[in-house]
């Protein structure tokens, strides 16, 4: 287990949060474990209200926490969004920004804590699901979040920024995974 800490993309920048990390870690039977811990002026953002837990596309264009998770030695990976309102979203792309057609067989299970200025983001999956992931582990992980402003700004957060614009596809934003084994 390791806490990584995200940065805000010097494009986006915002007042209202102090620090974001992530802590990810794997669980007895198989389980890949996150938490997203965010210390904001959480008034000043917009955190949706929890709701029932579901696949939802396009949570990315609102406050979710993401995980990328890749075969090193290979061009397929995983993109996993999670909402403070407990949606979900899981994809599988062949390649860069190419989905393909999987769904996940066990929905994560998403759990949310918030005080007045820390908003915790925990989701639980199994790695058995990611049948592209070979079991030697010799994967890449990128954790990243959008933030979402009262004024409808957006933040980009992630472990690394290696363009330009905000993008959290690509593989020079991700870290090894054994680091954080």
């Amino acid at each position: 287990m390791m806490i990584q800490t995200l940065t805000c993309h010097p494009t986006t920048p915002t007042p209202h949060v102090s620090q974001l990390t992530a802590t990810v870690s794997e669980l007895a039977e198989n389980q890949l474990h996150l938490s997203y811990q965010l210390t904001a002026d959480l008034n000043q953002l917009l955190i949706p209200e929890i709701q029932t837990s579901l696949a939802c596309d396009n949570l990315w264009q609102h406050s979710c926490f993401e995980l990328f998770i890749a075969q090193a030695d290979s061009e397929n990976y995983y993109e996993f969004n999670f909402s403070p309102s407990t949606l979900w979203a899981a994809y599988a792309f062949d390649i860069y920004r190419i989905k393909r057609e999987w769904q996940i067989k066990n929905a994560p299970k998403l759990r949310i804590n918030q005080t007045l200025n820390q908003l915790e983001v925990e989701a639980t999956f199994n790695l058995a699901d990611l049948e592209l992931l070979s079991p030697n582990k010799n994967w890449l992980i990128g954790l990243s979040a959008v933030i979402e402003s009262q004024q409808n700004d957006l933040s980009y957060w992630a472990l690394k920024h290696p363009e330009a614009q905000p993008n959290f596809h690509h593989r020079a934003g991700y870290i090894p995974y054994s680091t954080l084994a």
